[in-house]
């Protein structure tokens, strides 16, 4: 701070003093402008750190804030450092101090931005490490995505083999089912047995059927319609988990024998189980039910008629009061539109042997009162009809004691019960629930219960006219199957066929075996067809075929094919209507045109073949007219 001057009279009083005093106020404010000098090269001097100050600010964005911290302090110190110059001398000190504090900050200011640039390299370097993280992640990502992709071109190849599989698995299985049914049918044959000392020809054919398999069960019936081309299964008793199943008792199963395909109709399931009934066709597509056991164990009465075409059931009104007692475990057939009934076990448990007739046209029930040797009451017996209506068979059955095989006959004009003794041959193991069968001659009697329990799938055969049984199927191969049910009805006959329906062990009807028969005399008719069609000849006939003019004829005549080189000549005669004959050609020719014959006019002729040994043999007389 400068002095402050003198008053004016000190100053003319001390002039030399005054201008001491000037002289020092003129060093002083040379000394102030030396000062003022250094201040402004100070000022610039802090102006270029303050720059640097900047320039590093700027380089430093993390320390800002610190930077700025520092150039208000450096402009704190400026303002101070004036003050102090212009307060006293001494301040310069201060200010010179204040600089080497502030070069003292700049350097610690520079160490810590080594130690920044060390740290932002260090972190230069995790950003590389990071990039190169970023990088590594971007490759797995795009290793992870190529490794996606090859998993979902492997998921979509193991689909496609897992479809092939499927598709090569449906394949093996269709075709193990093609091997299991060709086994099937190669296990079929074809043999000419010896029965009664006259040839059977029987053909044994197997199927393994498909489609909606029903189950096994008890006590049903199995009928052949549609001229033996459907089996129609109803009814029964199965038991699953230990309880019996309503639905098997209520349900239809259709078999289709020339495809093999099973089908459970349910417009034909009923609306209350069914077993211990009996089935019969009527005519060719219907199947009447009469009686049998209902779910509450109650026998019943009704009549029901099945038709095949449709497959809806039918309740006929019953005319009259005669009916019949309710019962189950009776027999029945049906002989032109009429059903026979006979025997059963009643309500009661009452066992009968009585007969009534169901018609068909007239929804009737008559009691038949019978007479001769009637068979004992009995339940499960086997009943059946002859071709022309005149008979009916009664086959073995129980007693309530014991099983039977008696075999008795109802002459149905007569109404008299026989008897049939058989004395030859070993007879049929005695059982109920068995199935019987009429072709030409023979009764034939097929599976059923026997007295132990034992289910039996033998077909024996019964000569009526010489009564002697005879095996025609001995059953063997029902000894390993263990699973069969005592009581199922599996066989079925229509004409000269018998079906059988052969069970698996998980109680599925999947096999069918067809037994066909050829009679001694139907071989001789085949024979004598199959001569016939292959163009052989036993007697000497004049053919159909003649060529008939207005005057004449010509024809030609085949000779027997045995012993036909032996014919030494052929005579062939013409007789008139007027009675005359004469013979018109002889020679080996087997060919002759007549001629100068009247106009449509009747002309009978026969030939005569004459043999080198002198026999001879002559064709039936066939009649030729000639043109108008």
């Amino acid at each position: 701070m400068a002095p402050k001057p003198a008053k004016k009279d000190d100053k003319k009083q001390v002039d030399p003093l005054e201008a001491k005093y000037q002289e020092e106020i003129r060093q002083l404010e040379q000394a102030k402008n030396d000062l003022q000098l250094e201040h402004t090269f100070v000022l610039d001097k802090f102006r270029q750190l303050k720059a640097e100050n900047d320039r590093l600010r700027a380089e430093i964005d993390g320390f800002k804030s610190r930077l700025t911290n520092a150039a208000d302090d450096y402009a704190d110190i400026l303002e101070h450092r004036q003050e102090q110059i212009r307060a006293e001398e001494n301040k310069l000190k201060g200010l010179q101090n204040h600089v080497e504090k502030l070069e003292a900050d700049i350097a610690r200011y520079l160490e810590e931005i080594r130690v920044l640039k060390e740290a932002n390299a260090q972190q230069a370097v995790k950003l590389d490490e990071a990039a190169q993280m970023l990088q590594d992640k971007e490759n797995l990502e795009e290793a992870v995505r190529r490794q996606h992709d090859l998993i979902e071109k492997q998921t979509e190849e193991l689909r496609s083999l897992k479809k092939q599989l499927e598709e090569r698995d449906g394949q093996l299985e269709r075709a193990n089912a093609h091997i299991e049914e060709l086994t099937l049918k190669s296990g079929g044959a074809t043999d000419l047995r010896i029965l009664f000392d006259e040839p059977w020809l029987v053909q044994v054919s197997y199927a393994r059927l498909k489609g909606d398999i029903p189950m096994d069960r008890e006590l049903g019936s199995i009928a052949a319609l549609a001229l033996g081309k459907q089996l129609v299964l109803y009814g029964g008793a199965s038991k699953v988990g230990g309880s019996t199943s309503e639905s098997v008792g209520r349900e239809v199963a259709v078999l289709n024998v020339e495809s093999g395909v099973w089908e459970r109709p349910s417009s034909a399931r009923t609306l209350a189980p069914s077993y211990s009934h009996s089935a019969v066709v009527v005519g060719r597509t219907k199947l009447l039910v009469f009686g049998g056991m209902r779910a509450d164990g109650v026998a019943a009465a009704d009549v029901a008629l099945l038709n095949a075409d449709t497959m809806k059931w039918l309740s006929p009104q019953i005319k009259g009061a005669d009916r019949p007692l309710s019962r189950s475990g009776h027999s029945s057939c049906c002989i032109r539109e009429r059903v026979f009934v006979f025997g059963g076990a009643s309500a009661d448990g009452v066992l009968l042997n009585d007969v009534w007739m169901y018609d068909q046209d007239s929804c009737q029930w008559s009691h038949i009162s019978t007479f001769g040797t009637v068979p004992a009451p009995r339940t499960g017996a086997a009943a059946t009809c002859t071709d022309d209506g005149r008979r009916l068979y009664v086959f073995g059955g129980n007693d309530g004691s014991r099983c039977l095989n008696d075999v008795h006959y109802l002459d149905l004009e007569k109404l008299t019960w026989s008897p049939v003794a058989v004395h030859m041959g070993q007879a049929p193991e005695p059982r109920e629930c068995a199935v019987a069968h009429v072709t030409g001659k023979y009764l034939l009697v097929a599976g059923g219960c026997s007295g132990t329990g034992r289910c039996m799938c033998d077909t024996r055969a019964l000569d009526l006219y010489s009564p002697r049984w005879e095996t025609l199927d001995d059953g063997a191969w029902s000894n390993g199957v263990m699973w069969l049910k005592p009581h199922a009805a599996y066989i079925a006959f229509f004409g000269n066929r018998q079906f059988t329906i052969k069970p698996s062990m998980h109680e599925k009807l999947w096999e069918l075996q067809i037994t066909e028969w050829s009679l001694p005399e139907d071989i001789e008719r085949l024979r004598a067809n199959r001569r016939k069609d292959m163009g052989f000849s036993e007697k000497l006939e004049l053919s159909d075929d003649a060529v008939c003019g207005v005057s004449f004829l010509e024809l030609s005549w085949r000779p027997p094919t045995k012993n036909s080189d032996r014919i030494e000549r052929y005579k062939l005669m013409i007789a008139t209507g007027t009675g005359v004959v004469k013979d018109v050609y002889q020679g080996r020719e087997s060919r002759f045109r007549i001629t100068g014959l009247k106009s449509n006019t009747e002309y009978i002729l026969c030939v005569k073949a004459t043999y080198d040994d002198g026999s001879f043999l002559w064709s039936e007389s066939k009649a030729y007219r000639t043109l108008t």
